[in-house]
């Protein structure tokens, strides 16, 4: 026989029970990859801290170091300094006998030399002559000289010197390197 039952069926009310346990499911889950993310970036941020102080470390210990050639570069500059010095004195140390020698070559014996003076760049000759010509041959002469440039006479004058007629004269000129 069949049964057939004629009564109405209750019908089921949604279960509010699958929303609670997924709500603690998604919940737990998620307190999970928080937990993790949260311990993983705590262990790098301790690493990073750890390798900063290790390189603090290191640093200190080149302080010394460090020092010592900051020493050494400013101890270098200063001999770079004296070297140059040295060098600028060398070059420069032949001219002036180089000048003496050539001078006394071009001097002719009819004229005396008073007083040499070289500053700088630049010579000053004054000297005695018996004759005009004799000053400007020894000027042709000087402006003849590889390192004479700009030979002028300044001035020539008359003069008496120990009873004797005398041209006092001055020349000047630029001493090229």
């Amino acid at each position: 026989m069949i049964k057939i039952n004629l009564l109405p069926v209750p019908e089921k009310k949604p279960s509010f029970t699958f929303d609670v346990v997924t709500f603690l499911v998604l919940l737990s889950v998620s307190l999970v990859i928080f937990g993790i993310s949260y311990y993983s970036t705590k262990n790098r941020i301790s690493d990073i801290q750890r390798q900063i102080e290790e390189k603090k470390k290191q640093i200190s210990s080149l302080e010394g170091t460090y020092r010592e050639y900051m020493a050494m570069e400013k101890d270098k500059r200063e001999i770079q300094k004296r070297l140059t010095v040295v060098k600028t004195i060398k070059k420069g140390r032949a001219l002036p006998a180089r000048i003496l020698y050539d001078i006394t070559n071009v001097t002719k014996e009819s004229i005396w030399l008073k007083s040499l003076k070289k500053t700088d760049a630049k010579l000053t000759i004054e000297g005695r002559a018996i004759e005009n010509e004799s000053v400007a041959d020894f000027m042709e002469q000087l402006s003849r000289l590889p390192y004479m440039r700009n030979v002028e006479l300044v001035n020539v004058e008359e003069t008496v010197e120990e009873g004797l007629a005398v041209r006092k004269f001055v020349i000047q000129g630029d001493i090229i390197l």
